[in-house]
Parts: C-alpha cells; sequence; structure tokens
C-alpha cells in the first residue's frame, strides 16, 4: 500500500471550503469566507480576487485543467468566470458574472473540456450554462417549472453529455443521469426516505459516478455506479460523514475525506480498494481536488490549504 504525505500546510486564517487545482499539479486555487487565493507549490500567493478590502465569501471552485479559467461559485449566488493570464509567476484576471440566482447556488460543475457547466440549486432548481454564461436550460421555481427534488449536486462526465444529479432535501430523494444539453432524464431512481445525495464524481472516461450518499450525522456510504446508473459496482460504508469527495481527470482515482477530523483517503475508483493509509488532517476537508493520480489539495475548516502528495507502492520497496 503507497502513502499520502504532507507537502505544504499554508494557513489562510480564514475557513476554507473549495479548492481546485492545475492539471500539471503546480498551482491551486482555494475559496474562503474571503473570496479566492492561487498559490503554487511553495505556498507563495500569486493572485487574489476580489481584489482590495473586499469580501466575498467562496463556496465552489471548478477550473479548466491549465487554470486560464476559473469558476467561483459565491454564497450570495454569483457564478463569476475568471480568465487568467500568466505572467511569470502572476495571474492578471478578468471578472465576469455569468449567472445569478440570489442566495441560491449550491454545487457547480464543469465539463473537461471547458464547455458546459452544470449548476445545482438549493432551492428546486437545476441548470445548464456553456461557458460564456448562456443557459441552454434551466429548471427553477422562479420560471414556474420547478424541481422535484432540492439541494442539488451535479456532476459533468468529461464529454458534457450526461449531468449526473442528486438531491437532498427531506424526505425522499433522485439520483438521476440526464442529457446534458437538454435536461431530460435517461434514468432516475428514488432513494430511501431519508438518504439524501451529498457528493458526487464523475469517473473518467465516461465509466461511471461516484455518490455519496448520507443518513445521518454519524452515517454515510460511497457507492460508485456504471455511467447509466443500472448497476453498482462497489460501496464502502463508513460510521463517519464523508465531507468531501473528488476524483482524478484521467486515473481511476477517489479521494474522500472522511469525518470531524478531516481523514483524507484514496481509493481505486474501479474496485473501491484503499490504495494508501489515510492521512488525518485534525480539521473538516470542505474540498478536496487530485491530479495526476498523486497530487491532492484539501481546504479546511479551521482556514488551511494542504498539499498532499500520494506516493505509490511502487515507489515503497
Amino acid at each position: 500500500m503507497g502513502s499520502l504525505e504532507l507537502r505544504q500546510w499554508i494557513t489562510l486564517n480564514h475557513p476554507a471550503y473549495a479548492v481546485t487545482l492545475s492539471d500539471d499539479g503546480q498551482y491551486v486555487a482555494v475559496g474562503t469566507e474571503e473570496g479566492v487565493t492561487i498559490f503554487n507549490v511553495t505556498g507563495r500567493r500569486l493572485c487574489v480576487y476580489p481584489p482590495g478590502d473586499a469580501a466575498m465569501p467562496v463556496h465552489q471552485l471548478t477550473a479548466t485543467p491549465d487554470l486560464s479559467r476559473l469558476y467561483v461559485g459565491a454564497r450570495q449566488g454569483w457564478l463569476i468566470r475568471l480568465d487568467l493570464e500568466r505572467e511569470g509567476e502572476i495571474f492578471g484576471f478578468h471578472a465576469q458574472i455569468l449567472y445569478q440566482a440570489e442566495n441560491d447556488l449550491h454545487t457547480i460543475a464543469l465539463s473537461s473540456d471547458g464547455q458546459f457547466i452544470g449548476v445545482g440549486h438549493l432551492s428546486p432548481g437545476l441548470a445548464l450554462l456553456q461557458a460564456d454564461g448562456h443557459v441552454l436550460w434551466r429548471r427553477h421555481p422562479d420560471d414556474g417549472t420547478a424541481t422535484e427534488g432540492q439541494i442539488w449536486t451535479v456532476a459533468l462526465d468529461a464529454e458534457g453529455h450526461t449531468m449526473y444529479v442528486g438531491s437532498a432535501g427531506s424526505g425522499s430523494n433522485i439520483l438521476a443521469a440526464l442529457e446534458a444539453r437538454t435536461g431530460s432524464p435517461q434514468t432516475r431512481h428514488y432513494l430511501e426516505a431519508g438518504v439524501r445525495v451529498t457528493g458526487l464524481a464523475a469517473l473518467p472516461g465516461g465509466t461511471g459516478v461516484a455518490v455519496v450518499l448520507t443518513e445521518d450525522l454519524y452515517t454515510s456510504r460511497l457507492v460508485v455506479h456504471d455511467a447509466g446508473l443500472s448497476d453498482l459496482i462497489w460501496e464502502r460504508i463508513f460510521d463517519e460523514p464523508i465531507t468531501a469527495l473528488t476524483a482524478d481527470r484521467e486515473r481511476p482515482i477517489l479521494a474522500v475525506s472522511i469525518g470531524y477530523e478531516g481523514q483524507v483517503a484514496i481509493a481505486d475508483a474501479e474496485t473501491g480498494r484503499p490504495l494508501a493509509s489515510d492521512l488525518a488532517l485534525k480539521s473538516v476537508a470542505n474540498g478536496l481536488a487530485i491530479v495526476q493520480g498523486r497530487f491532492l489539495a484539501a481546504a479546511t475548516q479551521d482556514g488551511h490549504l494542504v498539499l498532499i502528495r500520494y506516493l505509490s507502492k511502487e515507489l515503497h520497496p
């Protein structure tokens, strides 16, 4: 079995909620109560948004693989696109508000080609946008087209063909696969009463989707379905909540954070087999990212950005 090793422990001074990595693992963006900051792997601060003394609580982040575009979800209900330009080690940016839903933004997801952005609302609402902010479709109570569920988590497959959605309201919730460009249901399952979808991650190559199912304050399940949600591939049960889930873009590896001590774990996405001993961050991890199957980043509730490296067992004689 391999190991997880700390690379950098960066103090942010504010609770951190979301994190994303460039595909080369050299740059990381983190969202906090104050806004977004980009760092390099040594912990050097390269860019801050919003600039100056303005504060904007950021709870969702996703980016194109080269980090040329960063999509920012703010608690006010704004979805903002930052077009980033790098001059040496310093990033400049141009900011544009793409979408607004007052106090009603729960999750966002970006297709790997950067062409589509899925939006899951706190209210009974879902939407799909193009990269320029054009809304391809929306189901929302403000439009008289409310969805059956609410508190939606979303994920897009690599090609942007399928949008996976799961709700976390009271009563019976839904796990579904939608035709991304139209929002038409392909497959839909009702979950047992009280079971909520609190995490989704599309697996690389369109092979399936990982789902976090939460039943109470103490119990959670990580399940992996095939791409059509027809077959359950594997399942693991935890006696603590899973607080963050992410999938590598290119490799079949999942990373999760478990419980109030922030136990970071990685597993083979195809089998569920653990790949390393867990690493405890001693604080809830609200966000995780993984690239190249070996570079990880975590955003913690106690205000830290943690950079981690996975060393596979092949590197351990």
